[in-house]
């Protein structure tokens, strides 16, 4: 190479290369100030494209019987799962807790895969097991004066990719739910801390 220009092995793409060479000993000084704002600026356009991931949230959508006997009823569970995010998320796996006062009412898990739409919902339908027996002496007790059970969901479920987000959810059941288990009141209130 003649006095000229920049001594370099090869910096960059070819039109990069090409500008240094046209540059010469003129700005020869300033070429690492050029090449990190070149950085900064990539840097800082691919951190623009990623987007915050938040966690999806999970309730309790619907109760039913589904069989046993009184000693140990069979229940499938409903549970609503809702995707925040700006892209698809995949759910591997749910375990959980259903808690009636500080009882465990029920519980299972789920390893049936899932695939929540983007800003969508999907419902997760599960068996459970059920701890009925030890909760129906409580009962009354947990019963409110407007014949409503508190009740709270909590939990871990497992998002390919992003590895596990917990969730607690409470709401209110209907009395009566634990009679028929067929009906489970919509009113939903925010976790108690």
């Amino acid at each position: 190479m003649g006095a000229g220009f920049i001594r370099h092995e090869s910096v960059g793409p070819f039109w990069l290369n090409s500008l240094v060479r046209c540059l010469g000993d003129t700005c020869k000084g300033l070429w690492p100030v050029f090449r990190s704002v070149l950085m900064f600026g990539l840097l800082a356009s691919v951190t623009a494209c990623v987007t915050a991931w938040h966690k999806p949230e999970v309730s309790l959508a619907d109760v039913r019987l589904a069989g046993g006997n009184l000693l140990q009823p069979k229940i499938k569970l409903q549970l609503r799962v809702k995707n925040p995010n700006a892209t698809e998320i995949g759910l591997e796996r749910v375990e959980f807790d259903l808690l009636v006062g500080d009882n465990v009412f029920a519980s299972g898990q789920s390893t049936t895969p899932v695939t929540i739409p983007k800003q969508g919902e999907a419902m997760v339908e599960l068996d459970a097991r059920t701890q009925l027996l030890a909760l129906l002496s409580r009962l009354p007790g947990l019963i409110d004066s407007e014949g409503l059970l508190h009740y709270r969901l909590k939990g871990e479920a497992q998002i390919r990719r992003y590895g596990k987000a917990p969730f607690d959810h409470a709401g209110v059941l209907d009395a009566n739910t634990l009679k028929g288990l067929g009906f489970l009141r919509q009113q939903e209130i925010s976790p108690k801390p």
